[in-house]
């Protein structure tokens, strides 16, 4: 019986496999800021392109996507930190780091310190995206927070003087409020963490896995990495 089920599942992961095989297409879901959307959409096109197999990402609000790549709406989820299993148990990490990011806080009071990290939040009234698992995660006990559904509402927010911290990360963030043409806001040093981001697969997946962990592996030993991010910084 219990090889009987073995063979079961062995056939399967098979089907599986075969199914992808033929439509070559996996679907990404995300709510990454513009540069990291970028980093995901070409580095999964080159990992995939190397395992026969086509990506393509769809562009959903922040806690949505999460639950639609947990529920298998959609194949993946990324970027996202490291961890995020232990709460969408239909996720598999794909254990690689795509990228690095600096999650920091901008204002408009370059007095503002942040040297104790998290506890420098605690008397700040804060805004972040809902959704955005790092920030809820560790800026809760702001004296106030606020959660929004863009980086633009948050940044007028902060340039209106309703918050004293918008949450984000560096490079989107220097590059929106040029964008927005908010010249008093400015990012805080130091950053509140500066973290790895990860790509994740919904468990029907899970052969997958080592297959696009191995590509990415080639793909920072060939150079072909470093010409894909240094496209996006000077683009």
């Amino acid at each position: 019986m219990r090889l009987s089920k073995l063979f079961v599942v062995a056939l399967l992961m098979s089907l599986v496999s075969l199914t992808f095989a033929e439509n070559n297409v996996i679907t990404i879901s995300t709510n990454n800021t513009p540069l990291d959307r970028k980093a995901l959409e070409l580095l999964t096109q080159e990992a995939f392109t190397r395992i026969g197999l086509t990506s393509k990402l769809v562009n959903t609000p922040s806690e949505r996507s999460l639950q639609m790549a947990n529920q298998g709406e959609v194949d993946g989820e990324g970027l996202r930190i490291a961890g995020l299993s232990q709460h969408y148990p239909n996720l598999v990490q794909i254990p690689e780091r795509f990228i690095g990011i600096s999650f920091i806080a901008f204002s408009k009071d370059a007095m503002i310190n942040l040297n104790q990290g998290w506890e420098s939040l605690k008397p700040q009234r804060i805004a972040f995206i809902t959704g955005w698992k790092m920030f809820e995660a560790n800026a809760a006990d702001a004296k106030v927070v606020n959660r929004v559904s863009t980086p633009e509402q948050m940044f007028r927010m902060l340039d209106s003087g309703r918050i004293d911290l918008a949450l984000y990360t560096r490079a989107d963030g220097i590059a929106l409020i040029r964008s927005l043409g908010l010249s008093s806001i400015a990012p805080l040093s130091p950053p509140l963490k500066d973290v790895d981001m990860y790509l994740y697969l919904n468990k029907k997946h899970e052969a997958l896995v080592p297959q696009i962990a191995q590509a990415l592996r080639e793909m920072k030993a060939d150079g072909t990495y470093n010409k894909i991010m240094f496209s996006i910084w000077t683009d």
